[in-house]
C-alpha cells in the first residue's frame, strides 16, 4: 500500500503531469480500440472471403458430381461425397432432400446459438436433348465459430500489446514532461511564492542549459523584466511618495494660513452682518414709525377740520344765546322761532362733526394699535379693509385715486390684523409714488377671493405698472427706484416678511394684465387656517 500512498502524493503535488498523463492514456486508448476494431473487421472479412472461395470451389467440383450420383440413384456414392463434403474446414452440417422422397445428411444439426453461414442449392441434370429434370435440394451450413473464436484471441493479443505500448509511451512521455516542463514549473511557482517586495533583487534561474531558448526561456525572462520593471517602479513610486509628503506638507501649511485668514474674515462678516441686521431691524422701525407719523398727522388734519367746524358752530351758537338772553324781553315771537331754528341747526352740524371726529379716532385707534403690535384677534376682513382706507385718508385725498373692494360678507378672521394694514399700506403707498406719480385718475382694485385651501387678496392699479426687468427684485431689502425721494426701499420688503413670517403665506409680483388697466399687480396668498373656526395647521 506503499506505492498507493506515494501515488496520491504525486497526484497532488504534480496535477499537471497527472492529467497529461490521463490525456494521453484516454487517448492512446481510443486510438487503439479504433485500429483494434479496423483490424479485427478486415480480418473477418478476409476470413468470410476465404469461406466464400472454398464454396465456389466446392461448388465447381462437388455439386456435378453430386448431381450425377442422384441421377443415377446412386444412394452409397452420394452419402460418401456427402461425407468428403464434410471434412472441408468450417464444415458444419449438410443434408440432400431428393425428389425420391429420401433425405441424406453429413455431420452435426447446429443449434440456434450456432453462428452459422447457409446456403442452398438445387440439383438440376440436364439432358443433352437440353431438357432440365429437378432432382433435389442441397443445403450446407458452414460454422464461424473458429473465425469468432480467432477473432477474441487476435483481440486479446492486440489489446495487450497496445496497452503496454501505450503505458510505456505515457510513462516515457511523462517522464520528458516531467524533465522538460514540471519540476521548471515547480520552481516558477516556489519562487513566485517566495517573491515579495524585499526580494525582488534575487532573480529567477531555472539552472537550465545555457542554449535552450523556448517558451520557458521566454517566461523566465519575462519574470526577470517584470521583477526589474517593478523594482524601478518602486523606485519612482518612493520619489512620488517623498514629493507628494513634501507637497502635502505645503498645503497643510497653506491651507492652515488660509483657514486662519478665512476664519478672520468670517468673524469680521459675522461682526458687519450683525451690524447690518441691526441697521435693517432699525431701518425697519423707523420705517414704521414714519408710516405711524405720518398717520397720525394726516388724521391730526382730518379730525382738525370736523372739530374746527365744531368749535365754530359751538362759538356761533353761544353768542346767538348771549345776545338772545340779553334781549330776551324785546324779542319776537319771529325772532325766537329763527334762533331755536339756528340753535337746532348748529347742534346739528356740531353733532354730525363731533361723530365723525369721533369715527376718525376710533379707526385711527383701532389701526395704530393693529400697526404698532403683531396680537391675534378676530375681525371681519371686508370692514377693517374699510378701516385702512379710512385711516390713510389723510394720503389718499392727494391723489384721490378711486378704490374698489370687493370681498365676501361676513368673511371673519382669527389672524393678525396689523399685517394685512401693513401690507396693504405698503402697496398702497408704492402705487401713490411710482404708480400715480404722473398720472391722474388713478384707481386701485382690491378683489378677496377664498376657496378650501386658502384665501386670496387680488391687488391691482392702473397705474405706470413694474417692469419685467425688475419684477424679481421689487421684493428685495432696499431696493428702490426713487431712491432720491426719500423711499427707502423697505415697504414691499416688510410686506414679504409679514406675508411669509407671520401670516405663513406668500406674496407674488405678477405680470401686467391683458386688460386696458395695465399697471401693478399683486397677489396675497394666506392659508384657510386664518379663517374663524378653521382648524389650525
Amino acid at each position: 500500500m506503499r506505492w498507493l500512498s506515494q501515488l496520491k502524493q504525486y497526484r497532488r503535488e504534480n496535477p499537471l503531469a497527472v492529467r497529461l498523463l490521463a490525456y494521453i492514456l484516454v487517448f492512446s486508448s481510443l486510438i487503439t480500440l479504433l485500429s483494434t476494431a479496423l483490424q479485427i473487421y478486415l480480418d473477418y472479412r478476409n476470413d468470410l472471403a476465404v469461406i466464400d472461395d472454398r464454396i465456389q470451389q466446392m461448388e465447381a467440383t462437388s455439386l456435378g458430381n453430386l448431381t450425377n450420383d442422384v441421377w443415377l440413384i446412386n444412394s452409397k456414392q452420394i452419402q460418401t461425397q456427402l461425407n468428403d463434403l464434410y471434412q472441408l474446414p468450417d464444415m458444419h452440417y449438410l443434408q440432400l432432400d431428393t425428389q425420391f422422397k429420401e433425405r441424406f445428411s453429413s455431420g452435426t444439426i447446429p443449434d440456434h446459438d450456432t453462428p452459422l453461414i447457409k446456403r442452398s442449392y438445387i440439383l438440376e441434370h440436364i439432358t443433352p436433348e437440353g431438357e432440365r429434370y429437378a432432382l433435389g435440394t442441397l443445403q450446407i451450413n458452414l460454422s464461424l465459430e473458429r473465425i469468432h473464436r480467432h477473432l477474441k484471441e487476435q483481440i486479446l493479443v492486440i489489446l495487450a500489446t497496445q496497452g503496454i505500448k501505450t503505458f510505456l509511451v505515457s510513462i516515457f512521455i511523462l517522464y520528458i514532461f516531467w524533465k522538460l516542463v514540471t519540476q521548471h514549473l515547480g520552481a516558477l511557482s516556489r519562487y513566485a511564492g517566495t517573491l515579495t517586495l524585499d526580494r525582488l533583487d534575487q532573480p529567477l534561474d531555472l539552472r537550465r542549459n545555457a542554449d535552450s531558448a523556448d517558451e520557458l526561456s521566454q517566461v523566465v525572462s519575462a519574470i526577470n523584466s517584470m521583477r526589474l520593471s517593478l523594482l524601478d517602479d518602486i523606485d519612482k513610486r518612493k520619489q512620488v511618495e517623498q514629493a507628494l509628503a513634501e507637497l502635502n506638507e505645503q498645503l497643510e501649511a497653506r491651507v492652515l494660513k488660509r483657514t486662519h485668514e478665512l476664519e478672520q474674515i468670517n468673524s469680521e462678516l459675522s461682526r458687519t452682518l450683525v451690524k447690518l441686521q441691526g441697521t435693517q431691524a432699525q431701518l425697519v422701525e423707523s420705517e414704521k414709525m414714519a408710516a405711524l407719523g405720518n398717520l397720525v398727522a394726516g388724521v391730526a388734519h382730518e379730525i382738525n377740520t370736523p372739530l374746527g367746524i365744531g368749535l365754530t358752530a359751538a362759538t356761533f351758537l353761544r353768542d346767538k344765546t348771549q345776545a338772545q338772553q340779553r334781549h330776551a324781553d324785546a324779542q319776537s315771537i319771529l325772532a325766537i322761532t329763527d334762533y331755536q331754528a339756528l340753535a337746532v341747526e348748529s347742534c346739528d352740524l356740531i353733532t354730525n362733526n363731533l361723530q365723525r371726529a369721533a369715527q376718525l379716532i376710533s379707526a385711527f385707534k383701532q389701526v395704530s394699535v393693529d400697526q404698532s403690535s403683531e396680537q391675534l384677534r378676530i375681525f371681519d376682513l371686508g370692514e377693517y379693509l374699510q378701516e385702512i382706507l379710512l385711516s390713510m385718508a389723510p394720503r389718499l385725498k392727494k391723489s384721490a385715486p378711486q378704490v374698489d373692494i370687493v370681498c365676501p360678507e361676513g368673511l371673519m378672521l382669527n389672524s393678525y390684523p396689523g399685517a394685512f394694514y401693513q401690507i396693504l399700506s405698503n402697496l398702497i403707498q408704492n402705487s401713490l409714488i411710482h404708480g400715480f406719480a404722473e398720472q391722474p385718475n388713478g384707481k386701485i382694485w382690491i378683489a378677496v377671493t377664498e376657496n378650501d385651501s386658502s384665501i386670496m387678496i387680488d391687488y391691482q392699479d392702473n397705474g405706470a405698472g413694474i417692469p419685467d426687468s425688475i419684477r424679481s427684485k421689487v421684493f428685495d431689502p432696499f431696493f428702490t427706484t426713487r431712491r432720491n425721494l426719500g423711499c427707502s426701499g423697505l415697504g414691499l420688503h416688510i410686506a414679504y416678511n409679514l406675508c411669509s413670517q407671520l401670516l405663513q403665506g406668500r406674496i407674488c409680483c405678477l405680470a401686467s394684465g391683458e386688460d386696458q388697466t395695465g399697471g401693478a399687480r399683486f397677489r396675497i396668498e394666506i392659508p384657510a387656517s386664518h379663517r374663524l373656526g378653521e382648524p389650525a395647521q
